[in-house]
């Protein structure tokens, strides 16, 4: 494939290391000093390139929907903290005849977590005795907290468990309530990530982990994921890789 990064920090320089072991070509690189022109500029190796990752910011993000998805060039996304504009951009990738994979977490691992404690929290739904809570930990440099990693995970148990109909991401100085389901987060030197889900009752504790060793996990999944969606046309998610495929 020839790649496009599109961000060319930590994850981007992660994601070429692994495109380059595995053949793949980089045809360009953007940034937020050096950013992607509009379509009428772009040079004609970006015109066409196989795929674009993207691990950016969300007003970059928006940028690149914009002008790559009319150009039908598929793009791997793994920018977060853009999840209330997602749906309408998603619209316009379908609109415009575009491909998109969009994840809050690219690791296989972390995708093997939120699908087996969806599970935990699809049985343990009828059990009223078990609470549950998701916590993550990060390295002190991350921005966003909770991860959105951590409010995936939270996602895919409200999915399922009924009597959990809200996210609570700071308790202030009050008890938590039945219907709220707490996430919570820490920050300290360098973890490149750790995501538990608490499933607990006065007769057990059920805790499901994820651990990152670094962030080459991460860049595996996106371009094993670029790999996957080429000849693809459409929105798709690291489940339609993993358990549809």
């Amino acid at each position: 494939m020839n790649i496009i990064l599109l961000g060319y920090g930590r994850m981007g320089r992660d994601v070429e290391q692994v495109a380059v072991e595995r053949g793949h070509a980089i045809v360009a690189r953007y940034w937020v000093e050096d950013p992607l022109p509009k379509a009428n500029a772009l040079p004609d190796a970006v015109k066409s390139a196989s795929c674009a990752i993207d691990f950016s910011s969300p007003d970059a993000t928006e940028h690149h929907l914009r002008t790559l998805g009319p150009l039908h060039i598929p793009l791997v996304v793994g920018t977060t903290g853009w999840n209330s504009r997602l749906p309408a951009l998603l619209d316009f990738m379908r609109g415009c005849g575009g491909t998109i994979m969009v994840a809050s977490n690219f690791s296989i691992g972390a995708n093997v977590l939120f699908h087996a404690a969806a599970e935990a929290a699809r049985i343990l739904n009828r059990f009223p005795e078990y609470d549950v809570a998701v916590h993550e930990v990060h390295h002190r440099l991350k921005k966003d907290a909770p991860s959105g990693t951590a409010l995936t995970l939270a996602s895919k148990i409200l999915g399922v468990m009924k009597r959990k109909t809200e996210v609570l991401t700071s308790l202030g100085n009050r008890q938590i309530a039945p219907h709220e389901l707490l996430v919570t987060s820490g920050r300290v030197g360098s973890v490149a990530g750790i995501h538990t889900a608490t499933f607990d009752s006065a007769a057990d504790t059920l805790e499901i982990t994820h651990t990152a060793r670094s962030r080459r996990g991460f860049a595996e999944g996106a371009v094993s994921a670029a790999e996957w969606i080429q000849g693809r046309t459409g929105v798709f998610t690291m489940e339609d890789f993993l358990f549809k495929s």
